[in-house]
């Protein structure tokens, strides 16, 4: 049934609980896990890159953004509890909910595992949430973690 499952993580305990029910969900149907981590890249960043809107290597490839999103995957990858060669890793930029949406779209993933950040009703009104414009736009079931 679940064949595919992406699971979204940024570090949270709410991810790592995600990711420890994506590991459960994995061992139940055999599934092949992606964990993904989304660097967030905002449009005033992509504005400041310069006027063609490219963002130059030096930022694109950050040592510390490359090091901090292995660090959040590999904690996710240790949560999982799977073999290593039912797990796999990505990181991508941009907007997290839309990057997450079109990663699970392009992978065929038949379910996203994810974290809630747990906003107040407030301040999820007001803002959003990652986790609640995915499971509003996403192609595929979402599973929101508490």
């Amino acid at each position: 049934m679940f064949r595919r499952l992406l699971v979204p993580v940024d570090g949270s305990e709410g991810s790592l609980r995600a990711a420890r029910v994506a590991g459960e969900i994995a061992r139940k149907f055999e599934s092949q896990v992606t964990l993904l981590h989304v660097v967030h890249v905002t449009e005033g960043m992509i504005a400041s890159a310069g006027m063609a809107g490219m963002i130059g290597p030096d930022w694109a490839e950050s040592q510390a953004a490359e090091q901090a999103a292995r660090e959040i995957l590999d904690a996710a990858a240790k949560a999982i509890e799977l073999p290593a060669q039912r797990v796999t890793q990505e990181v991508l930029r941009g907007h997290p909910a839309a990057t997450i949406c079109q990663a699970a779209e392009n992978g065929a993933y038949d379910l996203i595992v994810m974290g809630s950040r747990g906003l107040s009703e407030v301040g999820a009104f007001f803002l959003g949430s990652v986790s609640d414009k995915v499971s509003h736009h996403a192609h595929c079931p979402v599973m929101i973690v508490r």
